[in-house]
């Protein structure tokens, strides 16, 4: 083997255990990063979001109220005095207690472990008046596995912030509810225009660094006017700002304007 063939074998060597290292370095942050993102949500769901779900218990006392007295537009479900509710985004189950005794739910969320959850876990009990019909792993943009007309109710609470698309998961929850079907939503909206706030918004959401952090939600995430133009037959919706004591009040300085409201299809 020549001195030029040496040369280059000493080259690639030293490149190769380079990049190899390089590689190795790379794949251990992503991993590292990967499990402290996560690590990070699962605290802020378990932490800050129960306790804005506690702020929010007489809004949606006030929100809900009609599911008390709705019918499903299933006729067996009708028989039993029961209805049909899809759920976008259900975090911890918060919700849940605020729904009808026999209520047939179907669940939208990216957390694959929510059936053991809801079915089998130490809170399970505080479940169990409604019956659990599925599981779709997503964010609510393609609900192709639930047929057109097919629900009583959909819910969405504080979830289109983190909906890749907020126009076709509209889209979708308007397919998927029966004729006189109802979509109950609670959104949190940014601050208004030309506030430092609405711009530090804007900043962290479009610098990834919120998105990425929690649940890829939006901070800038403003859906009224898709939920105004989705084709819904009658709208009612009303501002309102979420207040009280939380352990990290940032979230709630950054969260804190909602809109709530009812869709008709």
């Amino acid at each position: 083997m020549g001195t030029s063939d040496l040369w280059i074998k000493d080259i690639l060597t030293v490149y190769g255990s380079t990049l190899l290292t390089i590689l190795i370095i790379v794949y251990i942050i992503n991993w590292r990063w990967t499990k402290f993102v996560k690590n990070i949500y699962r605290l802020h769901l378990m932490g800050f979001e129960t306790e804005c779900a506690e702020l929010a218990v007489n809004y949606k006392e006030r929100l809900f109220a009609p599911l008390n007295e709705a019918f499903s537009n299933d006729e067996i479900l009708k028989v039993e005095g029961a209805i049909r509710l899809l759920e976008i985004g259900v975090k911890t189950g918060e919700n849940f207690h605020f729904y009808p005794d026999k209520t047939h739910l179907i669940c939208v969320d990216w957390n694959y472990k929510l059936e053991d959850y809801l079915t089998k876990s130490d809170r399970a009990w505080q479940f169990s008046h409604i019956k659990f019909e599925k599981l779709i792993i997503g964010d609510g943009t393609s609900l192709k596995e639930i047929p057109s007309n097919y629900v009583d109710a959909v819910v969405t609470v504080r979830s289109l912030c983190s909906c890749s698309s907020v126009r076709e998961t509209l889209g979708e929850i308007r397919r998927v509810l029966a004729p006189g079907g109802k979509y109950f939503f609670l959104e949190h909206i940014p601050e208004q225009e030309e506030t430092f706030t609405h711009w530090f918004q804007w900043f962290l959401t479009k610098s990834k660094i919120y998105p990425s952090l929690f649940g890829d939600c939006r901070l800038d995430s403003s859906p009224l006017n898709d939920i105004n133009t989705a084709g819904f037959s009658k709208i009612s919706c009303e501002s309102i700002i979420l207040k009280g004591y939380v352990t990290h009040p940032y979230h709630l300085y950054l969260t804190r304007n909602h809109i709530m409201g009812i869709a008709s299809k």
